[in-house]
């Protein structure tokens, strides 16, 4: 799923002329101006009293971990898609209704790729079935912070992301406050 900032124009085939690079690119061929967005993706925290579901990323040689969630799909609204992605990662489902937003956030997530990453969360509650392995994940259980503290184990995918995204306190605790809020 290629997202970067396009050269030339998708209606005419004319080369582009940057206004506000990245984001904005002008085509004075056909004077249609062409945006490069972000690539909306839906994280969930899924929490059970001071636990928060992970999943194992199919990675080898690395103990790297992920909140459940991925790319938001064409004509899908977020909490469904991170509905769907807990499903399709872990087997476990959700009611979309039930997910309660937290944070919003864009970042640059590989040199030429931007995401808005929308998280949820969620009481383990309010999840049906048992979480297992599934797709891209290949170990999927709860950690307390205190136990992902202690361990080899590492947050995020292994790339760019906001330094809250890396602190599994941070998803537990925001996580925690949105569900109070939301009672």
């Amino acid at each position: 799923m290629p997202n970067e900032p396009p050269d030339y124009c998708g209606y005419c085939g004319s080369e582009l002329r940057p206004v506000d690079p990245p984001s904005t690119q002008y085509c004075e061929a056909c004077e249609a101006y062409v945006f490069f967005n972000p690539v909306p993706a839906a994280r969930l925290a899924i929490l059970d009293g001071d636990s928060i579901l992970l999943g194992r990323v199919n990675l080898p040689d690395r103990r790297l971990w992920a909140t459940p969630g991925g790319m938001v799909e064409a004509g899908e609204d977020p909490d469904v898609a991170g509905a769907r992605e807990l499903h399709e990662e872990m087997g476990v489902d959700v009611d979309s209704a039930d997910l309660v937003l937290f944070d919003a956030r864009t970042f640059v997530k590989f040199e030429s790729t931007h995401k808005t990453s929308l998280c949820y969360a969620v009481d383990a509650a309010d999840v049906t079935g048992t979480p297992e392995a599934r797709d891209e994940v290949v170990d999927a259980r709860y950690w307390t912070v205190e136990e992902f503290r202690n361990s080899p184990a590492t947050l995020g995918d292994g790339t760019n992301v906001p330094e809250a995204h890396a602190n599994l306190s941070w998803w537990v605790e925001e996580g925690r406050a949105a569900l109070e809020r939301a009672e």
